[in-house]
C-alpha cells in the first residue's frame, strides 16, 4: 500500500483507529511487548479469532515470535496457523486475503485449512523501505463472519507502521545490549583479571586496586616504563564508582611547556594569541570521572601550585578568566622516576607530592617477576593469534632469560611483531627481531663489566690500594690495571 493512498482506501472511521494504534506502539519501548500488542491491535479491530507475527531470519527463514487468540492467550501450538499462505504472503511481498479458504483454489489444498478447519485468512507483510522484515497473519474458523478488503485494508496500512516501530525497537535494543556488551568488555579489559600475574607483587597490586577502587583517595603509581602503570590506573577507575564517568589520561611529559597550563586548565577565547575559541580543559573534561596523570613529575614547577589548589578545594580558573569553576574528579598519579628525590632536587613541591601519594603503588620492572613472565606469553600470544601460535622451547628459555628493560610493553611488542612475522605455528629463534640479541649481548656485557670494576674495587679495597699487589691479585699488568680504573672512573675506591 502507497501511502499516499492509505486516505482513499480507509474510512474515517478506520483512519481514526489507525491514528490510535500509531499513538499506542509508539510509546512502548519493550520489542516483546510491542510485538504482542501490534497482533493484539490486528486481532482486536479485525475481529479475528487468532493470529500469528513473525519475523524474518537468516535470508528466507522466519520466526513465529507471537501467536494469541481473540482472548490474548499464548497459542499453544503455533502449527495450527497457515504457513502456507504466510509463506506466499512473504514471497509475493503484498497482503493476500481469502474469504473462505476452504474455497480458494490457492489454499484449499493447505493441510493446515483443512486440519484445523481455517474458514477467512488475512495475511499482509511488514515492511520497511519496500524491505520485508516478517509478517502479520489472522484467521477466523467460523463461516458466519468472513473478512473483506475493509479488514485487509486496514491491516495492510497498520502493518507499514508496525514494521517501521518493530525495526526502530529492534534497532535501539541492539544497540542498548552493544552498549552493555562494550562496557562490560571495557569492565573486564580493565578489572583485576585483566593485570596478568601469580607473582607476590602483582598479588599485592591487585589486593590495593580493592581497597582504593570505591575509595576517593589520591593514588600514585610508580614503576619503569612499560610496567603497566595506566592499566592499573584504568582498572582502578573501571572497578570503582566512577567507572560510568570519563577516565581522562594525560601524559605530562608530552605537553610543551607552553601549552600544558591552557591544556589542563582550558582558556578563555582570545587570552592568548591562537585563542580563537573558549578551551574546555582536560581537568573540566574528567568531572565526575578519573584525572590520570601519567609521568607526573614533568609538570613544570610553576604549574604545581595550581595544580595543588584544584586538588584540594576543586576549584580552578581559565587562562583569562575570573569566573571560579568546579571539577569533581578522582586523581591518579604515575611516575617512572624516585619522587622523593625530584623532592630533595627542588624539582618537585614538597606539599604536592604528599598531596598525590596518599596510597602509592609500586609495580616492579619484568625483570623482577620473572615468574610472570609464562603468563605474559601466553596472554598475549591469544591476543595477536587466537592462540593457534606458540613459543618454541628454545624461544620460551631465550624469553625466561631475557632482561626485558622495557618490561610488559616490549615483551606485548615483540609477540604482536612475531606472531605476524613467523611462518608457521611454532615460533623459532629465526623469526625473533634481530636487535633482540643486540641487546641481550650489551646488556651482557655491560653485567661482565660491572662485575670486574666491582673486582677491582674490592681487591683495591683489600690492599689499602697498592696498585702493584692489586695486579698481582687480579692477574693483569700494572698498566693494564691504571687503563681499568681510568675506564670506569674509580677514582676513591675506600667510599665506594
Amino acid at each position: 500500500m502507497v501511502y499516499d493512498k492509505i486516505e482513499e482506501l480507509l474510512d474515517k472511521e478506520d483512519l481514526v483507529e489507525l491514528f490510535k494504534a500509531t499513538k499506542i506502539i509508539n510509546s512502548i519501548d519493550d520489542v516483546d511487548i510491542i510485538l504482542e500488542k501490534i497482533l493484539d491491535i490486528a486481532i482486536e479491530r479485525t475481529g479475528a479469532e487468532r493470529g500469528a507475527l513473525v519475523l524474518l531470519k537468516n535470508g528466507n527463514e522466519y520466526e513465529v515470535k507471537v501467536a494469541r487468540n481473540m482472548d490474548k492467550e499464548s497459542i499453544e501450538n503455533p502449527k495450527e496457523i497457515s504457513f502456507t499462505i504466510i509463506n506466499d504472503c512473504i514471497k509475493e511481498g503484498k497482503p493476500i486475503l481469502t474469504a473462505d479458504a476452504k474455497k480458494d483454489p490457492r489454499f484449499a489444498d493447505s493441510e493446515s485449512v483443512i486440519l484445523y478447519n481455517i474458514f477467512s485468512i488475512i495475511a499482509t507483510p511488514l515492511t520497511v523501505k519496500n524491505r520485508i522484515i516478517g509478517a502479520i497473519y489472522i484467521d477466523r474458523r467460523s463461516s458466519l463472519n468472513l473478512f473483506s478488503e475493509k479488514e485487509k485494508n486496514f491491516i495492510d496500512a497498520f502493518s507499514h507502521i508496525a514494521g517501521i516501530a518493530i525495526e526502530n525497537l529492534i534497532k535501539k535494543d541492539f544497540l542498548i545490549k552493544e552498549n552493555l556488551r562494550l562496557k562490560k568488555e571495557l569492565k573486564d579489559q580493565y578489572n583485576f583479571y585483566g593485570i596478568v600475574g601469580k607473582s607476590r607483587a602483582i598479588k599485592n597490586i591487585i589486593e590495593t586496586i580493592s581497597k582504593v577502587a570505591n575509595n576517593d583517595v589520591p593514588v600514585l603509581i610508580e614503576g619503569e616504563s612499560g610496567t603497566g602503570k595506566e592499566l592499573v590506573a584504568r582498572t582502578i577507575h573501571y572497578s570503582g564508582k566512577r567507572k560510568d564517568y570519563p577516565f581522562v589520561p594525560v601524559y605530562c611529559g608530552g605537553i610543551p611547556e607552553t601549552l600544558i597550563e591552557s591544556e589542563l586548565f582550558g582558556a578563555k577565547k582570545g587570552s592568548y594569541t591562537g585563542a580563537y575559541n573558549d578551551k574546555i580543559g582536560l581537568i573540566e573534561e574528567a568531572h565526575n570521572g578519573t584525572f590520570f596523570l601519567d609521568e607526573i613529575s614533568e609538570i613544570p614547577l610553576y604549574i604545581q601550585p595550581k595544580l595543588l589548589r584544584v586538588l584540594e578545594e576543586r576549584r580552578f580558573r581559565r587562562i583569562g578568566e575570573t569566573k571560579e569553576r568546579y571539577a569533581n574528579f578522582r586523581l591518579i598519579s604515575a611516575t617512572n622516576k624516585t619522587l622523593i628525590e625530584e623532592v630533595k632536587k627542588g624539582n618537585f613541591r614538597e606539599d604536592l607530592y604528599y598531596r598525590i601519594k596518599v596510597v602509592s603503588i609500586y609495580i616492579p620492572p619484568l625483570r623482577e617477576r620473572k615468574e610472570d613472565i609464562p603468563l605474559l606469553i601466553e596472554h598475549f600470544l591469544k591476543k595477536y593469534s587466537n592462540g593457534e601460535k606458540v613459543l618454541s622451547k628454545e624461544v620460551f628459555e631465550f624469553f625466561m632469560e631475557y632482561e626485558w628493560r622495557g618490561n610488559v610493553r616490549e615483551l606485548e611488542n615483540v609477540i604482536s611483531n612475531i606472531t605476524i612475522m613467523s611462518k608457521g605455528n611454532i615460533i623459532t629463534m629465526e623469526d625473533l627481531p634481530k636487535d633482540m640479541f643486540e641487546k641481550k649481548q650489551k646488556i651482557q656485557e655491560g653485567f661482565l663489566k660491572d662485575i670486574e670494576k666491582e673486582t677491582i674495587i674490592n681487591v683495591l679495597k683489600l690492599v689499602n690500594g697498592n696498585k702493584k699487589i692489586a695486579a698481582e691479585k687480579l692477574g693483569i699488568s700494572l698498566r693494564t690495571l691504571y687503563n681499568k680504573i681510568k675506564e670506569y672512573n674509580i677514582t676513591d675506591f675506600r667510599n665506594l
